[in-house]
């Protein structure tokens, strides 16, 4: 266990001696939150542990009447992946991925960073656009993801992207077009080509066909969202309608 007066983490070691991490939370859409909640249940991930922090809000999630924590870790193979039930606030973009980025440091050796979630447009689709911390990286992303001229990237999903490239781990995010409360769609397509980079076999297909079933599940969720001082991540550059 590890701890501190912010960011409490109470989790089992990954397996992996290298990891690649993956990251999804509330923010635009869902889309993230979703996203990884899905891979994590597709592939059968282990659950290693939560995190906890003053700065979230006090919720608790329950699936078929069993309580679980609201930020959690899991694992399969070399894959960690780090999702959220709860909406992250502005004070804590900066301190959870410190303090998890710091644990699993600890204890592993991670390869890389991949952070999902959804991107306001106006427009319509669910085109996926990615960011990197490096070149290397950036170029893998070209052919699997539109790159945009800018981006403001705010909250959790910057601060990740930001403390990865402060400690020279290579990074990226796809932020997913989305224009709606509660997007599963918008998740199917991030997954497809998050799936595509490491050569996974992953059928998005339940996902979609769950979305009408799924989307009032969320509904709630999707209001904290909004009622929350979050910034969602948004673009209106011409370029993309051109």
């Amino acid at each position: 266990m590890s701890s501190s007066d912010i960011v409490r983490i109470a989790s089992y070691a990954p397996t992996a001696r290298e990891v690649i991490l993956v990251a999804g939370f509330p923010g635009s859409g869902l889309v993230g939150s979703i996203a990884v909640n899905y891979l994590t249940e597709k592939f059968g991930f282990t659950y290693l542990g939560c995190v906890s922090s003053p700065l979230l809000t006090s919720t608790s999630a329950a699936v078929n009447g069993l309580a679980r924590p609201s930020v959690r870790l899991y694992e399969k193979g070399n894959i960690v992946a780090l999702v959220s039930d709860v909406p992250i606030p502005d004070e804590a973009a900066y301190e959870i991925p410190l303090a998890v980025i710091d644990w699993i440091l600890e204890r592993a050796r991670i390869t890389e960073i991949a952070v999902l979630g959804g991107v306001v447009t106006g427009g319509e689709g669910e085109r996926v656009f990615g960011v990197a911390t490096t070149p290397g990286v950036l170029e893998r992303l070209k052919s699997a993801a539109e790159i945009l001229p800018a981006l403001n990237i705010t909250g959790i999903t910057g601060g990740i992207l930001n403390e990865a490239a402060f400690r020279n781990i290579p990074a990226y995010g796809l932020l997913i077009e989305t224009n709606f409360d509660v997007d599963p769609r918008a998740s199917a397509a991030g997954l497809s080509v998050f799936a595509s980079l490491y050569g996974l076999s992953l059928d998005t297909e339940d996902l979609i066909k769950q979305a009408d079933t799924v989307e009032p599940m969320l509904q709630q969720l999707a209001e904290d969202v909004k009622n929350s001082d979050m910034t969602p991540i948004t673009y209106e550059g011409d370029i993309m309608f051109g």
